[in-house]
């Protein structure tokens, strides 16, 4: 409609309407609620001192995800997993993070290894940890270190269970002393026990076997990995951890990780007895310090802390710090004590710890000796129990046995510098590859008498000769 006469004529009219202002819609402030199903069951120690919000630490984000069939929390373990591969062992988007911003102008990685970074002494390593990388079946992070040598290779040699060897050293139990002698695979007779299967089986799905002609059959990489996992129950049981932990980190139901721990108190009781005893040394030895705090459990209650030494046949000296009381301690007057996972961890991994430390003195003086084939094989690494070397396709076989002989020889040099009459050596297996993630195992009877006659060359030159006792021994030999 238009205006018909006036000084407006010809022009639109208008007339105000009141409109809703879509910028500014009509609200209320109401409290509302939604309650999300939860798709599993928080454990308590995950909770937070906020009611109903819990703990999304690292930790409870593994023990979340790595045994569930939720496919949620499956995705969620795949994307945290590939996450944190990207941004430590690859590189970031930002290109300021990951272990490639590592590599020098020469295309190689310069690493540090630490002796003195543990608690227990063990090795460590940073810029980058070249210690950290996980295994092929997790990540493709070892695939990327290759050799520095045209068509070269990548040896490794690595302790087989050094902490089981370890712990019985210490503890010398009767029975697992025979086991290891008679060459069982501890990891495997947990694995049969979980897989329900013949323990020969597991040892050959998981290790590989010669056959009635002589060929060596391949371990499949499934039931390798099956093998590392088992080895979970027997760690976290020597770092003193309950059946409870052990069940959620393994997967295995409680009444499985109950009859197992069961079945190995009854089988080697010496290692429980060996540890009473520790705990009884410890707190033998303790001593109250000036540092007083109050009880968690009961503000009320000062508690004065204490602190304890203890050595160990390796010449290693721990120290022990105790702690609040748990609440059936308290319940019974005792307010402080020392953690059973510390004593139960210390001794057996700083021994691995001396072991490994050992292997690498003599490694490195007899690379060295060699001038490292004169530069063709050198030393690259070390992962907790393992040692890596890079050669010329000229030297691989010569330096993986080598390397191997220094591995085996590391017992020896135990039971010679620290005069300690240890039951038996710790073995090592060997593999080479196209890079750090391929493993092509070494153990024909060339390459195991070449090491032999190594090992006997290293304790004369290093040992003044020296013969361990169980080299003598019929079960050994």
């Amino acid at each position: 409609e238009v205006y018909k006469s006036d000084k407006n004529m010809g022009e639109p009219k208008f007339r105000n309407e009141q409109q809703d202002n879509i910028a500014k819609p009509k609200s209320r402030m109401v409290d509302a609620y939604w309650e999300f199903p939860g798709f599993t069951k928080p454990l308590e120690e995950w909770a937070s001192s906020t009611d109903g919000l819990y703990s999304v630490s690292s930790e409870v984000i593994k023990t979340l995800t790595e045994n569930t069939s939720i496919p949620f929390l499956q995705t969620l373990g795949r994307v945290t997993a590939i996450s944190k591969d990207l941004s430590t062992y690859f590189i970031s988007d930002d290109g300021e993070k990951g272990m490639l911003t590592l590599v020098g102008d020469d295309g190689l990685v310069h690493h540090s290894i630490n002796h003195t970074s543990t608690v227990t002494g063990r090795l460590s390593g940073n810029a980058p940890n070249l210690q950290n990388i996980p295994k092929g079946n997790k990540s493709k992070a070892k695939q990327m270190f290759v050799s520095r040598f045209p068509n070269g290779d990548i040896g490794q040699s690595d302790f087989s269970s050094l902490e089981v060897y370890c712990q019985a050293w210490l503890t010398k139990p009767k029975l697992l002393i025979k086991d290891l002698l008679e060459g069982l695979d501890l990891h495997c007779v947990r694995l049969a026990a979980k897989e329900r299967m013949p323990y020969g089986d597991v040892l050959r799905l998981s290790k590989g076997y010669f056959t009635d002609e002589g060929t060596f059959v391949d371990a499949l990489s499934e039931w390798d990995y099956k093998r590392t996992g088992a080895k979970v129950f027997s760690f976290q049981r020597a770092y003193g951890a309950g059946n409870a932990t052990i069940a959620k980190a393994t997967g295995m139901p409680l009444e499985e990780v109950e009859a197992l721990a069961k079945a190995e108190d009854e089988r080697y009781p010496e290692i429980g007895e060996y540890f009473d005893a520790l705990e009884k040394e410890i707190e033998g030895n303790a001593v109250p310090t000036t540092n007083f705090s109050a009880h968690p459990l009961n503000p009320a209650i000062r508690v004065q802390m204490r602190i304890s030494r203890i050595r160990t046949p390796d010449g290693k000296r721990y120290t022990f710090r105790s702690h609040p009381s748990q609440a059936w301690q308290l319940k019974r007057g005792i307010t402080s004590t020392f953690s059973p996972t510390e004593r139960m961890n210390y001794p057996v991994q700083g021994l691995g710890g001396q072991v490994m430390k050992a292997a690498m003195w003599i490694n490195v003086r007899e690379f060295y000796r060699r001038k490292n084939f004169n530069g063709l094989a050198l030393l690259v690494n070390t992962v907790h129990d393992a040692t890596y070397r890079d050669a010329h396709p000229s030297v691989s076989l010569v330096s993986s046995a080598l390397m191997h002989a220094c591995m085996e020889a590391a017992s020896d040099f135990i039971a010679y510098w620290f005069k300690w009459d240890i039951p038996l050596p710790v073995p090592t297996d060997s593999v080479r590859g196209a890079n750090m993630g391929e493993e092509v195992k070494l153990n024909s009877k060339d390459f195991t008498t070449t090491v032999a006659v190594m090992r006997a060359e290293l304790r004369a030159r290093y040992m003044d000769g020296f013969v361990p006792n169980y080299l003598t021994l019929k079960d050994y030999q």
